[in-house]
């Protein structure tokens, strides 16, 4: 990559290796993207112990904060540097799959061994899909990733004259050929647009938003397309985290619960809420830190749209009034109160 005239001074060979390893521990005073960049760049410094505390703090930086940068504009040199240390982040690699400078040997990458999450956001991305079809190919190899995903991506491309399609039949002794990307442009009807940059008042956390405020919010948001509308799950303060928990597209509600500034009282009203979807409720469920908190376990059994295997295996963990509770309640499943009564019963006879 080109580096910045800027950095040049934190990253350079000649520079002493003490300003080297300061830059490298995140010491030097720099904005988050240069600091970001000059990580990146200091992986690779001739001395072992710069690379390795250049690593050290790109792994230890804010998720919000990496989220924020990777909503700018970056080299793709650095964000493959971020995708290589955070390859389990999964917020992050949704990011980096809606940045429009991302290479394709990253995407690429991401398309075979991501989350069905991260998948599914580079699915969505028609964009991409046209620049690069053989995405096509790695969303096949990941295991993650449904066959009804890679056929509405396969429909796509051969709609917009990417791909060939196969021939419906073939004979017994001639082996079927892949799908062959087509050289020559074809119009077609537009792509999806990729996203813009969150706008800032958007991100802005307010303590106490004004009617006339959520208002705006719920009109600007409802003109993004579905990369805009993941990336403001992710980045959004919690006015637009409610709006999208909402959204009738399920990759976006549930990035939402990606985002790493949503609290412990919103995933309680979450749980609480009988109009939220049972894949956001799942997704909860499998989260361990939120089931730490009582508030949280309580909600989800109290919830009838919580699946009856979760409600059950958090049924055990409620204290005895609590499960007194849900055993006389008619607002759960017949086999959640059954459940119940049975626990209530046996605590009776000890």
């Amino acid at each position: 990559m080109n580096i910045p005239s800027n950095l040049e001074k934190f990253v350079s060979p000649q520079t002493p290796k003490e300003t080297r390893l300061m830059a490298a521990k995140a010491l030097l005073p720099m904005g988050p993207k240069d600091l970001v960049t000059v990580l990146s760049l200091l992986l690779s410094d001739v001395d072992s112990e710069v690379g390795a505390a250049a690593k050290k703090s790109l792994e230890g930086l804010p998720s919000h904060l990496l989220l924020t940068v990777l909503d700018g504009d970056l080299d793709r040199a650095v964000i493959k540097a971020i995708a290589d240390i955070h390859q389990r982040d999964e917020a992050i690699l949704v990011m980096i799959a809606l940045n429009r400078n991302t290479d394709d040997e990253t995407l690429s990458f991401l398309s075979s061994h991501a989350s069905e999450g991260v998948a599914n956001v580079i699915a969505e991305n028609q964009t991409r899909l046209m620049r690069n079809p053989s995405l096509l190919d790695a969303l096949k190899t990941n295991p993650s990733v449904g066959k009804s995903v890679i056929d509405r991506v396969e429909a796509f491309l051969i709609s917009v004259g990417r791909i060939i399609p196969k021939q419906e039949v073939v004979p017994a002794h001639v082996e079927a050929e892949p799908l062959q990307i087509k050289e020559i442009e074809k119009e077609a009807a537009p792509p999806e647009e990729e996203a813009v940059p969150v706008d800032a008042e958007l991100k802005e956390e307010k303590e106490i938003a004004t009617e006339a405020e959520k208002e705006s919010f719920y009109k600007r948001i409802q003109h993004l397309n579905v990369s805009g509308k993941i990336k403001l799950a992710l980045l959004g303060n919690k006015e637009a985290r409610d709006i999208l928990l909402k959204d009738s597209n399920k990759l976006v509600s549930s990035t939402v619960l990606k985002n790493p500034r949503i609290t412990e009282d919103e995933i309680v009203k979450v749980v609480n809420s009988r109009s939220i979807s049972d894949d956001i409720l799942r997704q909860v469920g499998g989260n361990k830190e939120w089931l730490k908190k009582y508030p949280v376990k309580l909600g989800m059994v109290n919830n009838p749209k919580t699946p009856l295997t979760v409600a059950l295996r958090l049924l055990n963990q409620l204290n005895e009034k609590d499960v007194q509770h849900i055993a006389k309640s008619k607002n759960v499943s017949s086999a959640l109160a059954a459940a119940a009564r049975k626990a209530v019963m046996q605590k009776e006879k000890k």
